[in-house]
C-alpha cells in the first residue's frame, strides 16, 4: 500500500472520531465517514508504518444506517461531523467506542447501560461561540471553523443550536456590519472583533452577550456603544452584555479580562429544581436537558441514604454537588478556580442550603486539610477535565477509601484509564453513556463505583 492507492475495503468499527475503520494487508486504515458494514472505494492520502488514513471515494454497498446530511454546510463545518449517520446508530456506536475504551484497559463493568439519546436530538447548545473573522475579500465574516482549519463557514441555520440563539446571531450580525465593525485576522493579529459569544437560560430564556474583542479601546469607540445599545433594545430578554479583551496572538476564546458594559452580573438557569448564576466565562453544561438526566442518572446509580459526607471534586460552579445536596448529609466541594468557588457559593446561597462548604484549590492540597479536620467522605463524586485524573488523584481517593465513587466523564479513553486503577479495590457496578452532544463523536458516561 502507498500513498494515492486505491483500494476496495469493508468497514469493521468506528473509531472514537466516528471515522471508519477497517484493515488492508494486516495495516488498519482509518476512513473519515465511512460506517460499519459498508463498503467502499478509499484513496489512500497517508501511508504510515502502523496504519493510513484514506478518503472516501465511492460507497459501493451503504449503511442502512446512512442518511443525509440536514446542514447545508456539513461537508465544510467543522461541527457536527455525524450527521450522515442515522441518530439511533450514533447511540450505539457511542456505546460501543465507551466498551472499546474500557476492553483496551482490560476494565469489566458489571452493567454498561445503552446509551441515552435525547428524544429531540436538534437545538440543544445553551452557548455558542462564534468566530468573527476577515476574509480573504476584506469582508466581516462570522459563523463556524471549517474543518481542519480557521476558515469561517457562514451559516444560515445552525441545527444544534437553540433557535433563539441563532436568530438573535443573525441580528447582531447585522448590526455589527451596519457599524462596519471590523473582524479579526489571525495572521497578522489586527482587527476589532474576535468572538461573538451568546449564552441562553434553557428555562428561564435570560440571555448574555459576550464581545471579545482585540484591544480595550473599542469600550470607548462610537461604533460599538451604539452596537451595544442597539443589541440592549432588541428583547427584554437580554440581561447582560459583556467585553472580553483578548489581544494575545492564542487560540483560547477568552483572556482574564472581562468588562460588564450594561445590565446584571449574571444570567440564571436551572438543572432540575435547582437554580443555577452563569457568568460569562464560567463553566454550565451546553446541553440542559441533557445535563438534567446526567445528574439524575448519577443520583440513581449512587442510591444514597441520606446520612453520607460527599466529596465534590473537581467542582466548578457546585452544580453537581448541589444536585445532590438534598440526598445526603453534607457536602465538601474543591475547585481550583476561585471564581467558580465563589460562583458556587452564590448557587448556594440562591438554593437556601446549608450543608455545602466550598472551597479553592487543588484537590490534592485540600484534601490533606480534610484529612488534617478528620473529614472522610462516605462517597466521592468526580468531574474532571478532559485528560482524567492525575495518579496523586487518585492515591488519594483510594486511602480515603469511601463507599461509593460517582465518576462523570467527557472522554471515555481517559475514564477507562482511570477505572482500571480505581478497580484494585473498586467493583464499577455500572456505566451509562448519555448523549450530551448530538450529531458529534462526543459522550458523556456516568459511572458508580462500590467498594468491595
Amino acid at each position: 500500500m502507498k500513498k494515492d492507492d486505491i483500494l476496495e475495503l469493508e468497514i469493521l468499527d468506528n473509531g472514537l472520531n466516528f471515522e471508519g475503520i477497517s484493515r488492508y494487508q494486516d495495516k488498519v486504515v482509518f476512513v473519515p465517514n465511512a460506517i460499519l458494514k459498508e463498503k467502499v472505494s478509499v484513496k489512500v492520502l497517508k501511508d504510515n508504518k502502523n496504519f493510513s488514513i484514506a478518503k472516501l471515494e465511492q460507497i459501493i454497498k451503504p449503511s442502512a444506517s446512512r442518511v443525509e446530511p440536514f446542514c447545508s454546510v456539513y461537508k465544510r463545518c467543522g461541527g457536527c461531523s455525524a450527521q450522515h449517520i442515522d441518530y439511533n446508530m450514533q447511540l450505539i456506536i457511542k456505546n460501543n467506542m465507551v466498551k472499546s475504551c474500557l476492553a483496551k484497559q482490560n476494565v469489566k463493568a458489571k452493567v454498561i447501560n445503552s446509551t441515552i439519546g435525547m428524544g429531540l436530538p436538534y437545538y440543544y447548545r445553551n452557548k455558542v461561540q462564534y468566530p468573527v473573522r476577515v476574509n480573504k475579500n476584506k469582508n466581516t465574516v462570522m459563523g463556524f471553523y471549517s474543518k481542519r482549519s480557521h476558515d469561517v463557514v457562514e451559516n444560515n441555520c445552525c441545527y444544534i443550536q437553540e433557535r433563539v440563539i441563532d436568530m438573535l446571531a443573525k441580528k447582531i450580525y447585522e448590526l455589527i456590519l451596519e457599524q462596519k465593525i471590523v473582524g479579526y485576522d489571525e495572521v497578522s493579529n489586527t482587527g476589532e472583533l474576535r468572538h461573538l459569544v451568546i449564552r441562553r437560560g434553557y428555562h428561564t430564556g435570560q440571555i448574555m452577550i459576550i464581545f471579545v474583542v482585540n484591544n480595550k479601546e473599542c469600550i470607548n469607540d462610537k461604533r460599538f456603544v451604539k452596537l451595544i445599545q442597539d443589541i440592549y433594545k432588541l428583547t427584554d430578554s437580554i440581561k447582560g452584555i459583556f467585553i472580553n479583551v483578548n489581544n494575545s496572538k492564542t487560540n483560547e476564546i477568552f483572556s482574564d479580562e472581562t468588562i460588564k458594559i450594561i445590565g446584571d452580573d449574571y444570567i440564571q438557569d436551572y438543572i432540575g429544581d435547582f437554580k443555577y448564576y452563569i457568568s460569562p466565562k464560567s463553566f454550565f453544561q451546553v446541553n440542559t436537558l441533557q445535563a438534567e438526566v446526567l445528574y439524575y442518572t448519577l443520583k440513581k446509580e449512587l442510591n444514597l441514604n441520606g446520612n453520607e459526607i460527599l466529596f465534590d471534586l473537581y467542582s466548578g460552579v457546585g452544580s453537581i454537588g448541589i444536585f445532590l445536596s438534598k440526598n445526603v448529609k453534607k457536602v465538601y466541594g474543591i475547585e481550583i478556580e476561585k471564581t467558580a468557588v465563589d460562583m458556587a457559593n452564590l448557587n448556594i446561597k440562591e438554593n437556601n442550603l446549608d450543608n455545602l462548604e466550598y472551597i479553592a484549590g487543588s484537590v490534592e492540597d485540600k484534601i490533606e486539610e480534610f484529612k488534617k479536620r478528620n473529614i472522610k467522605p462516605d462517597v466521592i463524586v468526580l468531574d474532571p477535565p478532559r485528560k482524567g485524573l492525575d495518579d496523586k488523584s487518585i492515591d488519594y481517593i483510594l486511602e480515603f477509601n469511601p463507599k461509593k465513587i460517582g465518576y462523570v466523564s467527557c472522554n471515555p479513553a481517559t475514564m477507562a484509564r482511570d477505572l482500571k486503577k480505581l478497580s484494585e479495590k473498586y467493583d464499577i457496578s455500572s456505566i451509562t453513556p448519555v448523549d450530551m452532544f448530538p450529531h458529534t463523536s462526543a459522550v458523556e458516561c456516568v459511572c458508580a463505583l462500590n467498594l468491595r
